[in-house]
């Protein structure tokens, strides 16, 4: 989100950068942020759908008589196979322990990615040490938002873009908090430009088994290969114009 960008410790280095570049061109105006959207065959194809887009614009003031404006897109997307093969796996362990209730299953254990891409004004460019640390403020948020803990990074690898850039993602594994099944989060997120925007990826997925003991009732409800879907998210980030 816009808001984010601007609620970071040192944004004024942001409003800085944009106010030279914007004063050197004479022009303070911000094109609208396109979506970053993935392929919607790449879509269809692994079972992912949308769920939501956002627009946003933030007008700041940086001198007594001039104002930008920030224009932010945000979309989200699900993983639906998934949803639909862990509750299958459920209804199996059910129908197997022959119990005569249902199994509520917390919602952030799916898979999602979330897309974010900033327009600043006459195409500025966010300065590198910015971008990283909006990129460590997106995983302060997926923690918060996927309720889980002990985010670490595991590891980083190189991504190729359908359009022959390469970026450099950052892979993560965190506890979830929502359940004491042991099973965990992995999490991923990059950064990349265009040329007169910058877009943020992220993406979370569950990874391992979720486990149940209750007195009679135990044994593995599902489990998820996330090391295969993370490899399966990427394939559809690298498909984002």
């Amino acid at each position: 989100m816009i808001l984010l960008v601007l609620n970071i410790k040192n944004n004024y280095l942001l409003i800085s950068f944009i106010l030279i570049i914007c004063l050197s061109s004479g022009c303070l105006e911000t094109p609208q942020a396109s979506p970053a959207s993935i392929d919607e065959n790449a879509l269809l194809a692994y079972g992912w759908s949308q769920i939501s887009i956002e627009e946003n614009s933030l007008e700041q003031k940086v001198t007594d008589s001039t104002n930008i404006v920030l224009n932010s897109t945000t979309v989200k997307y699900q993983n639906d196979r998934l949803k639909a093969d862990i509750n299958e796996q459920v209804l199996d362990f059910k129908e197997s322990n022959k119990l005569p209730f249902s199994i509520d299953i917390p919602e952030s254990l799916n898979a999602q990615i979330i897309t974010y891409r900033l327009s600043l004004p006459s195409g500025a460019k966010l300065p590198t040490g910015l971008v990283s640390k909006i990129m460590e403020s997106k995983i302060d948020e997926m923690e918060a938002n996927n309720d889980v803990s002990s985010v670490e990074e595991t590891s980083t690898k190189k991504l190729v873009l359908d359009d022959g850039t390469e970026v450099i993602v950052k892979i993560f594994s965190a506890a979830a908090n929502s359940t004491d099944s042991g099973m965990r989060m992995l999490g991923f997120v990059t950064a990349f430009e265009n040329e007169d925007t910058s877009t943020i990826v992220m993406g979370v997925v569950p990874d391992g088994e979720y486990n149940v003991d209750a007195g009679i009732v135990n044994g593995t409800l599902f489990s998820i290969d996330g090391n295969s879907e993370l490899d399966e998210m990427l394939e559809l980030v690298s498909t984002i114009e």
